[in-house]
């Protein structure tokens, strides 16, 4: 927003003078549209099962060669094979359905939007569900709750310089990340081993293994996805941890200068939720109705 030349506080949009001091707004200010929001985009995610395919039909549908082909149908799962307008995303749907394969469409939007989880801060397993805290409120998560859950590996790593001519030695710990889907809500509850606070009853093991214990329980009998581990990681800039292990390796990290420079910590924690995002969107596709179109 535009400042006051008076008073320097920021200057309502449209208004003709500055409502804290009464000073005249600038033209540009007092003229200036309200802000509207991007609109959303109406691209479509191509998602297909690849388990269960012939390797060669496959390789017809998507254009692909034949050792690619074959490398996706070992790797099994739902697949995202691209991000395209509606005409050419339906036309590949309509090409893999005349191959014999399962395909879906689902929305970006849709996807982006619950690609923002609900961060657990910290608590406890009751016996027969979780008790969050949470970064919007507490919570409990029953195995009657559950859509989906989605697990995997984050990797880690310093942001490699050009000016640094040698390896590095130091190395950053991976972390891991549990969505836990829940039904009627779009956007998942993230556990974060590097960042849960157990409180008074800190876990013997270690606090990976003690929420992997707990999920295990929530879910028994329910359906889990853990093919993210299969999927090369596509890095970018790291979020800050707020507590935790993470946080302490972080800040150990951002002393472990180069040349006076500190070291940029990246990872592929948003690969992570995207792909946890999409995943649960097929499994509520399929519930609600047998999939989408």
């Amino acid at each position: 927003m535009t400042p006051c030349l008076r008073c320097g506080r920021p200057l309502a949009a449209r208004l003709p003078r500055c409502v804290y001091c009464g000073a005249d707004a600038p033209p540009a200010a007092a003229e200036a549209p309200p802000e509207v929001p991007p609109e959303p985009s109406p691209r479509l995610l191509v998602l297909a099962q690849t388990g269960d395919a012939d390797p060669v039909a496959l390789a017809r549908a998507l254009g692909l060669a034949a050792a690619d082909a074959a490398h996706r149908v070992r790797r099994g799962g739902w697949q995202l094979l691209r991000i395209a307008e509606p005409a050419a995303a339906r036309e590949q749907v309509a090409r893999l359905a005349g191959a014999g394969l399962a395909a879906v469409l689902v929305p970006e939007a849709e996807v982006r939007s619950s690609a923002r989880p609900v961060v657990a801060q910290g608590g406890a397993w009751t016996g027969h569900e979780l008790s969050l805290r949470t970064t919007e409120g507490s919570m409990r998560v029953e195995a009657s709750h559950l859509v989906l859950a989605v697990q995997g590996p984050i990797a880690r790593e310093y942001q490699t310089s050009p000016e640094v001519k040698r390896a590095r030695t130091a190395t950053l710990e991976s972390g891991y990340r549990f969505h836990l889907h829940r039904k009627g809500e779009a956007r998942p509850v993230e556990l974060d081993p590097g960042a849960f606070d157990f409180g008074s009853r800190a876990p013997g093991a270690s606090s990976l293994l003690q929420l992997s214990a707990w999920v295990q329980e929530l879910t028994r009998g329910g359906l889990v996805d853990d093919a993210f581990r299969r999927l090369p990681p596509e890095l970018g800039v790291a979020e800050s941890a707020a507590a935790g292990p993470l946080a302490a390796a972080d800040a150990l990290g951002a002393r472990a200068a180069v040349r006076g420079k500190a070291a940029l910590v990246l990872d592929n924690l948003r690969q992570f939720r995207f792909y946890s995002a999409w995943r649960a969107a097929v499994e509520r596709g399929a519930a609600a109705g047998g999939g989408r179109g």
